[in-house]
């Protein structure tokens, strides 16, 4: 919410630092995002246009006589084409800083001397298509000679605060100076609601035939004239980020904006009936809106109806046949309350979210819209306008209901004590209406703060208004618990190991839009049945995730130009089952670029899988959606089948954009065995020897099934394939391996005959086994 701090200090004293208001706000739960600075204007007085005559040298200027408040009258040229005498405009003089750094300096306009500048909306730093298309026009009851910036007060700066969802009260001006004043225990200056009512014709209806419109107040206000607003109400419009339209309609939003209670002003005339059915909208109706959008209706809407159909529609926007216009002089102010829940499901169903509905879909206070049609009836008065009494419809405001807090309670909650006279003290500057009872006090919340209902709330308030920075720094007794943090400790374990291995973690989110499983089934990739949220958030989130695989791919994807590649994320995938939805745990990892993807993801996967299991998975040939059919490896520990990895599947690799050597690897992290503690086996102190051998085997033969092979052999230390070969020289339908053999004996050290004899043994296994040849 946009908070022009000017606009704040309407209502309370405030220190001159804006910095100290914001830490101060921060520290009442109301964090400022941005502090909007303003540009530092200068000598910029109010003036008066006494006279305008034509240039003698120049036809697109115009000289303009301009009463200043001093001894004499400054001769200003202007090409501005709104200006005429009597009017009462900004006014630079020579020396003046104004928005864009723009200094005016004396100088000669087709030989007369300007003695200044008059000053558009743009050139005081206010958007200049919400203003005059020229000069600035002011009040007539602004000083002549005063300063400008300063009766405006446009050099303050405007605060982008962060208001929580259960503060709706604090969705205004006057709710966050009511929280400010508490703080610096100032008094708050609350505005004028005073009405004098008039007599005269009220042929106004309201007919209620929703239970979801909790309360309508409506009030008939006659003998008004369109014209622009005055200008300091503008000023105070457009630095909040509301865009000036008339006097009128301005009223509205300045109530809105300044007490919470969103408005609507009809066009009487244009009030079909003089009467207005406040009733649920029905399927199929059609509705333009004042944003000249026709709409199409259901039954989740409210609208306000008059005897020719829908013209505004509740608790949103209004509509486009009784919007006030130039020739309007008769309104009827409408301020209701509505059912939050339902005004929020009509707004994301209509894809339209306006100032009106973010507050009315956190369920508004009662009494607020009284208020509201009193303060827009005082402000219309002051525009001229006769006033008759209020009607209402609906229900009545109940009395709240008093919050018991008892004696010790504050203390017990918020670990420091607080005394008596300060607790009523704090409550009482809040609004609360606080009496001591026996053992405690008794509370009542104001009408605006619906949301305290325990004791529990009423300390929060306390602890807002004495201050959070009372609390001490104290460290909680550590107490045994039973929750088992195996799980936990295991996936820190392997997220840190991978990340070790030079691999980025990832985190996506758990929810996906339906075209990510639908993109698979297009490729004819098996999905599981996916599981969907009965209420999401969004269509983007409606799906709960069945693989991680499509988020690691999109990176990859969007991150092309960092190659090597290595990324993973540890996470839970969904899927359905009966009687609920299946939940496991999953480990993906995703390489793509440099030599040997595949190759390189498969041994830090098995390392992974050695340093948390404690033994050594088997890899087999396998099948897993996601990766390529015939390029594919299972991992086994035990009877457990604990993984796959494999390079991704063409097809997805043309649906994510991504290469198709890139390789993919998931764990189940659920299916891990525990860690088997390694037996210690003393070295041997004879040394080692090494043969490399090359293999020509089928293209079938799986390389994990030669090593198991080869470690048949009682002097084998250790076997590992270091290269492959396909090509020419070999044939097709074959192969070359290269294994690399560490020979070693525990008895003695081992001769060149011992090596070629344990040699002849493993090449004789190889063939006798695989059809394994020596190659030449």
């Amino acid at each position: 919410m946009r908070v022009p701090l000017a606009w704040l200090r309407d209502y309370v004293d405030l220190p001159d630092d804006s910095a100290a208001i914001v830490a101060r706000l921060a520290a009442l739960g109301f964090p400022v995002d941005e502090v909007i600075e303003r540009p530092q204007l200068t000598h910029v007085v109010v003036g008066r246009i006494v006279t305008v005559d034509r240039h003698p040298n120049a036809d697109r200027l115009q000289l303009c006589t301009i009463d200043v408040g001093g001894e004499r009258h400054l001769t200003i040229a202007t090409a501005a084409t709104n200006v005429a005498p009597h009017q009462v405009i900004p006014v630079a003089r020579i020396g003046a800083q104004l928005a864009g750094g723009l200094t005016i300096a004396p100088r000669k306009m087709r030989g007369i001397d300007s003695e200044g500048m008059l000053c558009s909306a743009d050139e005081l730093g206010l958007p200049a298509d919400w203003f005059e298309d020229g000069i600035m026009q002011l009040d007539h009851a602004m000083p002549i000679g005063g300063d400008a910036i300063a009766l405006l007060r446009l050099s303050e700066p405007v605060l982008d605060v962060d208001v929580t969802p259960n503060r709706p009260d604090a969705l205004s001006i006057l709710g966050l100076a009511r929280e400010l004043a508490a703080s610096y225990g100032v008094e708050l200056r609350e505005p004028g609601a005073i009405v004098k009512y008039e007599d005269g014709p009220d042929d106004a209806r309201v007919t209620i035939e929703t239970i979801d419109c909790k309360r309508m107040v409506f009030q008939l206000v006659s003998g008004l004239q369109v014209r622009p607003a005055a200008a300091w109400m503008r000023v105070r419009l457009a630095l909040a980020g509301q865009r000036p339209i008339n006097n009128i309609v301005d009223v509205s939003n300045f109530v809105m904006l300044e007490i919470g209670q969103p408005l609507h002003f009809f066009d009487f005339e244009r009030v079909a009936g003089g009467h207005l059915i406040v009733r649920d909208a029905r399927d199929g109706e059609r509705f333009t809106t004042l944003d000249d959008q026709e709409r199409t209706l259901d039954e989740r809407m409210i609208v306000i109806a008059d005897d020719d159909g829908p013209t505004s529609l509740a608790g949103i926007m209004g509509g486009l046949r009784s919007e006030v216009v130039e020739s309007t002089t008769e309104v009827l102010i409408e301020a209701a309350t509505w059912n939050g829940p339902r005004i929020r499901r009509a707004s994301n169903a209509l894809k339209l979210r306006t100032e009106a509905s973010s507050r009315f879909e956190k369920s508004l206070p009662l009494a607020l819209a009284d208020l509201g049609a009193s303060r827009a009836a005082h402000l219309l008065e002051q525009e001229g306008g006769a006033v008759r009494l209020p009607r209402s419809g609906g229900g009545g405001v109940p009395d709240p209901a008093p919050v018991m807090l008892r004696g010790g309670e504050v203390e017990r909650l918020l670990g420091f004590a607080v005394g008596d006279a300060e607790i009523e003290r704090s409550l009482a500057s809040l609004g609360f209406k606080v009496a001591r009872v026996p053992n405690g006090f008794s509370v009542v919340a104001p009408y605006w703060r619906n949301d305290v209902l325990l004791a529990a709330d009423l300390v929060e308030e306390i602890a807002r208004v004495v201050g959070y920075d009372r609390v001490t720094a104290q460290t909680p007794p550590v107490v045994p618990q039973e929750i088992d943090s195996a799980e936990f400790d295991r996936e820190t374990q392997l997220a840190t190991t991978l990340a070790g291995l030079g691999y980025t973690e990832a985190v996506s989110l758990s929810l996906q839009p339906a075209a990510v499983a639908q993109a698979w089934r297009e490729q004819s990739i098996a999905v599981p049945d996916v599981v969907e949220i009965l209420n999401p958030l969004s269509e983007d989130q409606r799906w709960m995730r069945f693989s991680i695989a499509p988020a690691l791919l999109d990176f990859a994807a969007r991150d092309r130009a960092v190659r090597p590649y290595r990324i993973f994320e540890l996470g839970h995938v969904f899927a359905q089952s009966q009687p609920e939805p299946r939940e496991t745990v999953q480990l993906t990892a995703l390489h793509a670029g440099g030599e040997s993807a595949f190759g390189r993801l498969k041994s830090d996967v098995l390392a992974l899988l050695r340093r948390e299991t404690g033994v050594d998975a088997q890899v087999e040939r396998g099948m897993f959606p996601s990766l390529h059919p015939g390029k594919t490896a299972a991992l086994r520990i035990g009877d457990a089948v604990v993984g796959y990895v494999g390079v991704v599947d063409p097809r997805l690799a043309h649906a994510h954009d991504v290469a198709e050597t890139t390789a993919l690897a998931t764990v189940f992290v659920d299916a891990l065995p525990s860690r088997s503690v390694p037996r210690y086996v003393a070295p041997s102190k004879f040394p080692p020897v090494e043969r490399d051998l090359a293999l020509v085997v089928a293209d079938d033969v799986l390389a994990g099934d030669l090593i198991a092979a080869v470690r048949g052999e009682p002097l084998v230390r250790s076997a590992t394939v270091f290269d492959e070969y396909r090509g020419p020289q070999i044939g097709a339908g074959q192969k070359s391996l290269a294994l690399r053999i560490v020979l070693q004996s525990y008895d003695a050290t081992l001769t060149d005959e011992d090596a070629d004899a344990a040699t002849a043994r493993i090449v004789a296994i190889l063939q006798a086994r695989f059809g394994a040849t020596l190659r030449g």
